[in-house]
């Protein structure tokens, strides 16, 4: 009987740790950015995090089901209380370690903030009357671990004689001090033209200012832009409550 009650302990144990698992495998996930494309971040937590806790905590059941050793259903009940209650403490700790040493988004007052930028490129430049994602690109890279691709205003394209106006925006996700913005248009097999975007790690209301319009020199691969390709940019934080 013993044998079956410590059993007993470790399943329910081990099915408490599968739901703690999925409850703190996600904003875990959501903290470390974790792609959301093809349901990448919801497949992890599944079929990753929600079976590492209900292992963890079946062995911890186990030895806990093994420690108790008084007899009858008040045995049972203190070691399945006292196995949950040890199971909860070490995902909260765990999570709120995680929290605690993660980089966060930076903000002011309060807000989270995004990088609005305008790029100016070469009316030579051919982009199609009603664009998609794969005609104009622009990626925000904070770090070699954190980047993603900028929201592109299709509606905001400016056609003039002889420049293309393009307005977009990607979000602050860390503190880092190399911010650059990576930018391609059209279809033409090369590197992105690359930027250096020059933010402070924690952004100020000065920030929220537009830039002066820079101009690319090289690529994302280095090698140099031919002058009459290279493409501008201005940039500013905003808020992202206003």
């Amino acid at each position: 009987m013993r044998v079956f009650r410590i059993l007993a302990v470790a399943f329910i144990t081990a099915i408490v740790g599968g739901i703690l698992g999925i409850v703190c495998g996600d904003p875990i996930t959501r903290w470390f950015h974790v792609s959301e494309m093809e349901g990448g971040r919801g497949m992890m937590v599944v079929f990753l995090c929600a079976p590492l806790g209900a292992l963890l905590a079946s062995i911890i059941g186990l030895l806990v089901g093994i420690v108790i050793k008084r007899p009858g259903w008040s045995g049972y009940f203190r070691a399945q209380g006292l196995s949950i209650l040890i199971v909860a403490a070490i995902a909260g700790i765990f999570t709120g370690i995680i929290y605690v040493g993660i980089d966060k988004p930076p903000k002011i007052d309060g807000r989270k903030l995004t990088l609005d930028f305008e790029l100016r490129v070469p009316s030579s430049v051919k982009i199609p009357d009603e664009p998609n994602g794969y005609d104009i690109r622009a990626n925000l890279d904070e770090s070699s671990s954190q980047n993603r691709y900028g929201f592109i205003d299709w509606k905001s394209i400016v056609r003039g004689q002889d420049q293309i106006t393009i307005a977009g925006h990607a979000d602050l996700m860390t503190h880092s001090s190399n911010r650059s913005l990576l930018a391609s248009v059209g279809n033409e097999p090369t590197a992105p033209q690359m930027f250096d975007v020059k933010i402070p790690p924690v952004p100020s209301k000065q920030d929220e200012n537009w830039s002066d319009w820079m101009t690319a020199e090289k690529r994302a691969d280095l090698t140099p832009i031919p002058e009459s390709e290279r493409f501008s940019l201005r940039y500013r934080v905003r808020e992202l409550d206003r």
